[in-house]
């Protein structure tokens, strides 16, 4: 069980322990500020004498070889860029005062090797540092280290250092001490002290699972090749996924979890952490101590990551797709109709089913999900739902068109049929961005790509607009305002489909509020634009801007407008 205790240097670098930093750990990355601050901070410990802590230190047990000279080997969980600070400000400090024994004495082990092994990044420099022994050619090299930076630092600020009192330092400096036994799950301890401010991803604490000390030759090809360096950024981009933000690379560890166990609900049903998961199935499968089935779940990852970035793009918001693509067109439904429980599932299909397949998968779930959206159904379930596709392995359209539309599991929601579709476009009320994703796909399946003159702009660079406005009180005087009832109906189809459109910038609040003339025309003498202006190239909308009238009859026309074309964008299959 983990233990909490109050730590001073030299109770955490012990002659019989190795404290190791998981060695495909990220580098150090400390900088000016931070050493200015230490120093600054360790200077007036030494002149005051004054207990100074310095936050948690998180190790956890690693079984040792009974050949070892040490007794105990610690994994660095939390603590790297401070125990990186402070051996290499003694360091400094042993140089300039000439006590390099005392430095041998406590950060030596029993091998007679630095205590602190650090990633294989940063472990060359770090060491040559510490033996004194770093050749031109080594510093050269390693010029851009943040761990050559910090030592530098300390020696350029010799006046300083001299004044230092170590034993001074040695007494008064601890940290809190977390100590987690071999089978404790580090993340749940991590996201428990939030105050530590690091970002401890499940993509961390699984690369330091998969690979150790003297993996190199399969990391750089695999995990560092595909995720770090130039594609590092890709992987960074953060996605709406249901109420919250999440990373592309943290979207892609739960599809694989997902797809690699078959949905096992052992794994995928859990309430605590992804990587909590995903050690339960490693551990299960003996995937870390079989070498063969490590390197053959790493490369199958690794080829569902390429599957992911080559099909799986956010930026198709900002784009105009190819609406003759499913893929494309699925991407808008993921991230415009924020519906990321599916990508697990579509990573499935483009790896697994056959090309003949794929298009018809694709046209399906956009009609399922779409037409879903429109009737308010509930996407409660989908999750579940996708993962049970997963399952029993349902990668051919005839058996998903089967299993949505005569589904045998109540948390397979059926396929509306064009009798509930045509009530969703009359009567429910969808979000913004909902309205403005449906609205952009119709208006794609209306347009003659190839001869129309006018090309679309991605979906996020249109505005939704209330074409009656909601404050129709104001100016918009056809209705007997009187009329309780009339003013209540004409609030409720006003937040219809029928009422809204896509225009190519926001109008005014001048404008946007004005009567239907006005709002047509824009304001001459202010120039301030209309729907004339900003929604004439729309397709969905282009023939209304010759009414000259726009009321609740017109609104339903519309509806049944926009009705008839979407049920050819999205055909009934039942």
């Amino acid at each position: 069980m983990s233990g909490f205790e109050k730590k001073s240097v030299t109770a955490i670098f012990t002659k019989g322990r190795v404290i190791e930093i998981p060695f495909f750990q990220r580098s150090y990355v400390w900088g000016e500020e931070n050493w200015e601050r230490f120093l600054d901070d360790m200077t007036a410990v030494s002149d005051e004498q004054k207990p100074y802590f310095m936050g948690a230190l998180i190790l956890k047990q690693k079984n040792v070889p009974t050949a070892k000279s040490v007794s105990e080997v610690r994994l660095l969980i939390d603590g790297q860029q401070r125990l990186t600070t402070i051996v290499l400000f003694f360091k400094a400090v042993s140089i300039v005062q000439d006590t390099k024994e005392q430095f041998r004495d406590i950060f030596y082990n029993l091998d007679k090797r630095i205590s602190l092994q650090h990633n294989h990044n940063d472990t060359e420099i770090f060491e040559a540092i510490v033996e004194e022994n770093a050749s031109c050619m080594q510093e050269e090299k390693h010029a851009k280290s943040k761990i050559l930076e910090c030592y530098n630092f300390f020696m350029n600020e010799k006046e300083t250092i001299k004044k230092i009192n170590t034993i001074a330092i040695l007494n008064n400096l601890h940290f809190v001490g977390i100590d987690l036994g071999p089978d404790e799950d580090e993340q749940q301890i991590f996201d428990t002290i939030n105050s530590l401010g690091v970002d401890l991803t499940t993509a961390e604490l699984l690369k330091n699972e998969l690979f150790g000390r003297g993996d190199e030759e399969l990391f750089d090809p695999t995990w560092k090749k595909v995720f770090e360096g130039e594609n590092k950024e890709f992987w960074d981009i953060r996605v709406t996924a249901g109420r919250m933000y999440r990373h592309n690379i943290d979207m892609l560890l739960q599809a694989y979890l997902l797809i690699c166990s078959r949905a096992d609900k052992k794994y995928v049903d859990r309430i605590d952490s992804l990587f909590k998961s995903y050690k339960a199935f490693i551990a299960d499968n003996s995937i870390v101590s079989d070498r063969k089935k490590r390197e053959e779940f790493i490369h199958n990852l690794m080829g569902y990551a390429e599957v992911y970035r080559e099909n799986i793009n956010s930026d198709l918001l900002d784009e105009d797709i190819n609406k003759d693509s499913p893929l494309e067109r699925m991407n808008l439904v993921i991230f415009g109709l924020n519906t990321t429980t599916v990508i697990p599932y579509l990573l499935y299909i483009l790896k697994e089913a056959d090309d003949d397949n794929k298009d018809k998968i694709f046209s399906l779930l956009e009609s399922y999900i779409v037409r879903r959206a429109v009737c308010k159904e509930t996407s409660q379930y989908y999750n579940k739902m996708f993962a049970s596709f997963i399952r029993n392995g349902i990668k051919d359209y005839d058996s998903l068109r089967e299993k949505i539309c005569r589904p045998d599991d109540n948390q397979v929601q059926a396929f509306p049929n064009n009798e509930s579709f045509k009530k969703g476009f009359d009567g429910s009320t969808l979000t913004n961005q909902q309205a403005k994703t449906v609205l952009y796909l119709i208006e794609k399946g209306l347009r003659d790509e190839k001869h129309d003159p006018v090309v679309l702009l991605g979906l996020n660079k249109y505005s939704l607009e209330h074409v009656m406005p909601k404050k129709w009180r104001n100016h918009w005087d056809d209705l007997d305002k009187q009329d309780e009832q009339k003013s209540r109906e004409r609030d409720r189809i006003l937040l219809k489909l029928g009422n809204l459109t896509i225009i190519t910038s926001a109008l005014n609040i001048s404008i946007r509020d004005s009567n239907w003339e006005r709002k047509k025309e824009g304001s001459d003498k202010r120039k301030r634009k209309g729907l004339i202006e900003y929604s004439k190239p729309i397709r969905i909308f282009a023939k209304y801007l010759d009414y000259s009238q726009w009321n609740e009859d017109t609104i339903k026309e519309r509806a049944d407008f926009l009705f008839e074309h979407a049920q050819k964008t999205w055909p009934d299959i039942t």
